[in-house]
């Protein structure tokens, strides 16, 4: 019987791959398109020094994330992440999309500040594994879009790239790309998200042979604008694998790249157990609160 041997779970802003005395000059966003009220108490939040600590806590996480995975040799890597507006489009936005091409390339594409794109990464995909997964989950009450190409030119887009960029840097661990829409509205509820973790789950399970198959969620926690409140909430569910907690979160509270949350959901309900938190940074960029609460997690058991 195929086994997940773990869950992780990481941001992928781009604060994570430019240096922090940089972050300031990131595209100002705001959810609603109101610009908030500076808060002058986040002063000591943005020094230098604060930045740069806290860009080093992510370093590290990330390496520890990639220790762990490396620890597990999985066979397949399911990355469940949400695509905006890369390879999933205005004129068909399913709720749920699963790439079952036999493989599929990716580049970073970091273009806020230049030009920078790095060597294309090209990945093997498990498309034995997502075959199954699409009918084990149409046979669960789920109905899939699946695909056999991407869309965009580069490939996979940022919420799938950036983590296996730090998680698997060689591109050596085959990947299924999961695309939960989080972004736009309607979007999956978190209830909805808890059940399709569970259904991933069981259908992973019933792959047959002896696959080792880690899931990692990509995304969140809160930003543009962070929630540090709202995010120990869902830590304090996370740990204690409360998932009618996370069912329950108002989707009027995870819009924009708060959304992401939802990813982290599927993951959670995919097993079991509670899962820690490795580390927990908010990255504020701006007085106002703009920046991202960079998670990284992780669930040993099963």
């Amino acid at each position: 019987m195929t086994e997940i041997v773990g869950r992780i779970a990481l941001s992928h802003a781009p604060q994570l791959i430019m240096p922090s005395d940089q972050w300031q000059d990131l595209p100002y966003r705001y959810v609603d398109g109101v610009t908030p009220p500076e808060r002058p108490e986040l002063a000591a939040q943005l020094t230098e020094e604060v930045k740069a600590a806290r860009f080093q806590r992510c370093q590290d996480a990330m390496e520890s994330l990639r220790q762990q995975v490396e620890t597990w040799k999985p066979d397949a890597i399911i990355v469940v992440g949400d695509d905006q507006s890369e390879n999933v489009l205005e004129d068909n936005t399913p709720p749920l999309v699963i790439y079952m091409g036999e493989q599929v390339q990716a580049t970073l594409r970091f273009r806020y500040l230049s030009d920078w794109v790095p060597p294309v990464a090209q990945y093997k995909v498990g498309a034995k594994l997502a075959l199954h997964l699409v009918e084990g989950l149409m046979e669960r009450g789920f109905d899939p879009a699946w695909s056999l190409k991407t869309r965009m030119e580069a490939g996979l887009g940022h919420a799938f790239v950036r983590p296996l960029h730090f998680v698997t840097p060689n591109a050596d661990i085959p990947v299924i790309p999961v695309m939960l829409n989080t972004y736009y509205p309607p979007a999956p509820s978190p209830k909805r998200c808890v059940q399709i973790g569970k259904a991933l789950a069981e259908a992973v399970r019933d792959f047959p042979g002896d696959q080792r198959v880690v899931i990692m969620a990509s995304g969140g926690l809160s930003h543009t604008k962070i929630d540090e409140e709202l995010d120990q909430g869902f830590i304090k569910a996370l740990e204690s694998h409360d998932l009618d907690y996370m069912a329950e979160m108002p989707a009027s509270e995870l819009v924009g790249g708060t959304s992401e949350i939802r990813n982290w959901v599927v993951a959670a309900a995919a097993g079991e157990e509670g899962g820690r938190m490795i580390d927990y940074a908010p990255c504020y960029r701006q007085l106002t609160g703009i920046g991202c609460a960079m998670g990284f997690a992780v669930w040993d058991g099963k």
